[in-house]
């Protein structure tokens, strides 16, 4: 059995980027979701798919407990059909592809993540990277908040006096989570994390939430979740709240996906999601 351990567990590292769709980063995220597509087109396999560029060509790697092995040259000249500007801003005509990926695997998702949310539009961004994406035109790869604003550009820009931290983008670059990752694989502990955090903000008096998701239940019988918090309350007591309303059953959400398409995540970040609702908020009670 192979199991695949997630490096993004720790939650200093699930600061969700926000990353441009014109970048070599959009290029290799968006070819990730759209390979993940094929292989997920029936029913949802378990899945990661990983895309390097590495100049010459790309390397798709990952595993997948399909046995349907893709036909990755045909694949690779429809993305380029529907990309062609994208892959011709970087010196592509067409995708020469090494593939990797291992078939048939008998996959274990990580049970437990951590993620950081917001009290803004789109919890997955700070307010900071929302301003900035809106009001920018530069050439930018990616931007990601931690305790400050950075920002990732390719070396056709020099950044001004009071630009915000900055570095320039690697020579290779490769995908990266929550991209080509199926829904089994964390991706739908991305969106339940989000779904929940999103209805308590306001109720909390929250600003920031680092959100520990787990599937496993403790000695006591509760989802083993943590949380942590800038509320005016205890996060024991958040924690509490979020145990008394939410029932963690993930297979049961995934109702609300079954008109969404996750590659979506990628192309229209800002735009309405089917779980960015509160259909529990009368249940929010602090007493």
């Amino acid at each position: 059995m192979y199991e695949f351990f997630c490096l993004y567990i720790v939650k200093i590292l699930n600061h969700m980027k926000y990353i441009n769709t014109n970048s070599n980063r959009g290029l290799v995220n968006k070819l990730a979701d759209h390979i993940l597509s094929k292989i997920n087109s029936d029913q949802e396999y378990n899945s990661v798919i990983e895309v390097t560029d590495c100049g010459k060509f790309f390397v798709v790697n990952g595993m997948t407990n399909s046995n349907e092995v893709l036909d990755m040259p045909k694949i690779a000249d429809e993305f380029t059909e529907q990309n062609k500007e994208l892959l011709s801003k970087f010196g592509y005509e067409h995708i020469n592809s090494v593939d990797l990926i291992m078939y048939d695997v008998e996959m274990e998702s990580k049970t437990d993540y951590w993620f950081t949310f917001y009290n803004t539009e789109r919890p997955s961004y700070s307010q900071n990277v929302i301003d900035f994406v809106k009001s920018t035109s530069s050439p930018y790869w990616s931007v990601n908040y931690t305790d400050k604003l950075h920002i990732e550009y390719d070396y056709s820009v020099t950044p001004t006096l009071g630009s915000p931290q900055y570095s320039y983008s690697p020579m290779v670059v490769t995908s990266e989570y929550p991209y080509g990752h199926s829904f089994n694989m964390g991706r739908l502990h991305y969106y339940y994390s989000e779904y929940v955090c999103n209805h308590i903000f306001n109720t909390i008096g929250a600003n920031k939430i680092d959100f520990k998701i787990s599937t496993l239940l403790g000695d006591d019988e509760d989802f083993n979740i943590e949380v942590d918090t800038d509320s005016r309350y205890s996060n024991d007591t958040v924690k509490s709240l979020i145990l008394d309303v939410f029932d963690f059953k993930l297979d049961d959400f995934k109702y609300l996906m079954s008109t969404y398409d996750y590659k979506n995540d990628l192309l229209k970040p800002l735009e309405s999601k089917p779980w960015m609702i509160k259909d529990r908020i009368e249940d929010l009670v602090i007493i």
